[in-house]
């Protein structure tokens, strides 16, 4: 059976924007066309690839046959280079975690944007979650504190992220005085990110405190660069990675409430074995960077 490729294109980018009145408009299609098109795809496979739901999402065979076209596609795109035929840069769909974005990333891109045309795309999801993803085929890589590589794919090890937990020195004065412990802190108001926080947190409360998990008195504040300036305002303690204060903590602005105590999370970078330039050049930028940031597995 030879798959209808404009087909598959299409199906990509409803999944991609959700919808398929957003996915209409990237492709410069009528809806009504994008429909059609999926219809006959799901009649060629035999069965439904898309939950039409809001956003839509894939079918577990909607999955099999998305984890195919972003291979194909990317195996094109080298086999054009090496036939010197001209083609569309081919992008890569990466999932990545919140701190990774906002600490050392950028500077991945940097590296593979100066080596490759093609558009990165990053799908923001917690680091227990997006291995996942990539399994499902919604990714072709990520980042993930799991180690064990998907079928089909390669994973190595990255280094350590370093979490500490941090206050201000006006929330110490406030909630805590000259002498607290673990109970007193965990007392006080605190931050969590989302609902995968909990387990980071509970880790460090466990390893780092030898504390039960607790998070009853905890803000919910799902942004980053938000995340951080809460705990500089003064509103509560944060769990925070070391690399993304550094600034704050060289001008005093947050104090790590037990500098002995901090909680190192392994991070693996996971990928799907393709003979892909773009993916060996986005593998190597992750590598280089990751070494020069992150703290070696002990």
């Amino acid at each position: 059976m030879m798959l209808d490729y404009a087909a598959l294109h299409c199906f990509s980018e409803v999944l991609r924007f959700g919808g398929f009145d957003k996915g209409a408009q990237v492709l410069n299609l009528t809806q009504s066309a994008v429909s059609q098109k999926i219809k006959r795809l799901e009649q060629q496979v035999g069965g439904p690839v898309l939950v039409r739901t809001k956003p839509v999402t894939a079918t577990p065979l909607g999955r099999q046959l998305l984890v195919h076209y972003q291979k194909v596609s990317v195996l094109e795109e080298s086999l054009s280079a090496v036939a010197g035929v001209d083609t569309v840069a081919s992008p890569l769909s990466v999932a990545i975690n919140n701190d990774v974005l906002a600490t050392w990333f950028a500077s991945v891109m940097k590296k593979f944007a100066a080596q490759r045309p093609n558009p990165v795309h990053v799908y923001n999801a917690d680091q227990t979650q997006t291995r996942q993803l990539l399994q499902q085929g919604e990714v072709m890589a990520c980042i993930s504190q799991i180690g064990t590589p998907v079928t089909g794919g390669q994973s190595v090890l990255l280094g350590n992220m370093n979490y500490q937990l941090y206050a201000s020195p006006d929330y110490i004065n406030r909630y805590l005085g000259e002498h607290y412990t673990p109970e007193a802190v965990m007392a006080a108001p605190g931050l969590l990110y989302d609902e995968y926080d909990v387990t980071l947190l509970g880790d460090y409360q466990q390893s780092c405190l030898n504390m039960r998990p607790r998070v009853t008195t905890c803000h919910w504040y799902p942004s980053s660069h938000g995340f951080v300036n809460m705990a500089v305002e003064g509103v509560a303690w944060a769990l925070l990675p070391t690399l993304q204060i550094t600034k704050e903590i060289a001008q005093g602005r947050l104090i790590p409430l037990f500098p002995q105590k901090h909680l190192a999370v392994s991070l693996f970078w996971h990928w799907i074995s393709l003979e892909s330039d773009a993916m060996a050049r986005l593998s190597q930028a992750v590598k280089q960077v990751a070494k020069s940031v992150l703290t070696p597995h002990q």
